[in-house]
């Protein structure tokens, strides 16, 4: 005989509603008459608030206004002003050794090394030569045209490689900074050598095709522009010119002596 768990005694549902009771119903009543009414859209903002919201727009104006740097990207400081940044902001002097010294590590120390020896029998030395130190056109006339064929420097012949021309390559003022840096370098003592000096010599020869050879070189005329060379004077002359000078001006002190001595005070 098997034993069965004894039946759940059934309970009726319950028919009455949760909120049949009266207490919930009051409870109820109470919440809806403390709460309002929904209404459709936003409630207004508090003019006070609107007020206090534009004077903080209006001073984040001001301060953008004078603390934007004219809202550059490439300026952090909270001081700058553009109008005076623009009067202090001046270009540096420009340095025609430097700027000569880099052209010619980048075009020249190739051949003529960094000391300026060059390569016995290939590439001539650019120290204690003629041709460096030479007048303003040769120089300028070189680097604007290029050289071919055999060249003597200080006694020898260098015949092994031509020299190819710069004038398309480089402007006027970095052919003039790096013959001026060649020409005060390694015990170099030539005076320096002007943009406007290259851009008369590529004015006089720019149009050539070909480039110069030796005995064309020495056969160019000097250039009209002002040599930036010192006279070279030497120590008997520069005596000469200094006593000559001292006597000038001896006399004339004497003859302004003269004609400024008082006169006669009784004549008219």
């Amino acid at each position: 005989m098997e034993d069965h768990p004894p039946p759940q005694q059934q309970h009726p549902r319950s028919e009455r509603s949760p909120l049949s009771d009266p207490e919930v119903q009051r409870v109820h009543a109470q919440l809806m008459r403390e709460k309002e009414e929904p209404q459709e859209g936003f409630p207004p903002l508090p003019i006070a608030l609107l007020f206090v919201f534009a004077i903080m727009v209006f001073i984040c104006g001001i301060y953008l206004g004078e603390h934007s740097a004219g809202f550059s990207a490439f300026v952090y400081d909270p001081n700058y002003d553009p109008s005076t940044a623009q009067q202090e902001s001046t270009a540096p002097a420009f340095d025609p050794i430097a700027r000569g010294e880099r052209v010619f590590a980048q075009k020249c120390a190739q051949c003529h090394q960094s000391n300026g020896a060059g390569l016995p029998g290939t590439y001539p030395p650019l120290v204690d030569s003629a041709w460096v130190n030479d007048t303003r056109v040769v120089p300028s006339a070189i680097l604007i045209n290029g050289l071919v064929g055999p060249i003597e420097v200080k006694g020898a012949v260098y015949d092994g490689s031509a020299m190819p021309a710069f004038g398309d390559l480089l402007s006027d003022r970095d052919i003039g900074a790096v013959l001026t840096y060649i020409r005060q370098a390694w015990g170099n003592q030539s005076g320096p050598i002007s943009e406007e000096q290259v851009a008369e010599a590529r004015s006089l020869y720019g149009s050539r095709g070909s480039s110069w050879t030796a005995d064309e070189l020495l056969a160019l005329p000097a250039l009209e522009t002002v040599s930036a060379e010192p006279e070279i004077v030497q120590e008997g002359e520069e005596t000469e010119a200094q006593e000559e000078a001292s006597g000038e001006g001896e006399a004339g002190a004497q003859a302004e002596g003269e004609t400024e001595a008082p006169s006669d005070p009784n004549t008219i």
